[in-house]
């Protein structure tokens, strides 16, 4: 082929131009949504999902070991279940006992949540998180609640017992 310059056009010429084209035209869309990414987030537009920090405090009995390694959160709700991230050590309270900090996300709206603890050993224990489906952000913890279901756990013959502080979560949405 013949150009209008009178030179002579090659398929490799033609498919390194396309190829270059191509190029530019993602370099461009990728800085352009990079930009306004950016600019959302400074502007505080971006909306991100909420998520729920938690502190679930022990009995000193049961805060030997290395729990993050062998303890387990999860969130349940009446759409999904989500693993919460532990915090690093745990932390102690006045009176000896030990705090498990972790936060999940909140990826779905609705009231149905339960935060369910499994330790080794020991019966899991559920926390109903009282949120509204689309909860706000806070930045203080909400009081101390007790454990509202007990389910029978790795020891076999553990029936399900009335509940008691010495486990309790509290929590605050992101």
């Amino acid at each position: 082929m013949i150009d209008r310059t009178g030179s002579v056009k090659t398929l490799r010429r033609i498919a390194i131009r396309g190829l270059g084209i191509v190029l530019m035209a993602g370099a461009i869309a990728a800085g352009a949504f990079s930009l306004r990414s950016a600019a959302l987030s400074h502007l505080g537009l971006m909306a991100k999902a909420p998520a729920v920090e938690f502190e679930i405090r022990l009995p000193s009995a049961v805060a030997k070991g290395d729990l993050k390694r062998e303890a387990q959160v999860e969130l349940l709700t009446d759409l999904n279940q989500t693993l919460a991230q532990l915090d690093g050590d745990l932390l102690a309270t006045e009176d000896g006992r030990a705090v498990l900090r972790g936060s999940v996300p909140l990826k779905f709206r609705t009231t149905e949540r339960m935060v369910v603890l499994s330790l080794p050993g020991q019966a899991q224990r559920a926390f109903k998180l009282r949120l509204p489906p689309n909860p706000s952000p806070s930045n203080e913890f909400g009081p101390w609640h007790m454990v509202d279901r007990i389910a029978p756990g790795a020891r076999p013959g553990v029936v399900q017992a009335a509940p008691d502080d010495s486990f309790a979560i509290r929590y605050r949405v992101l």
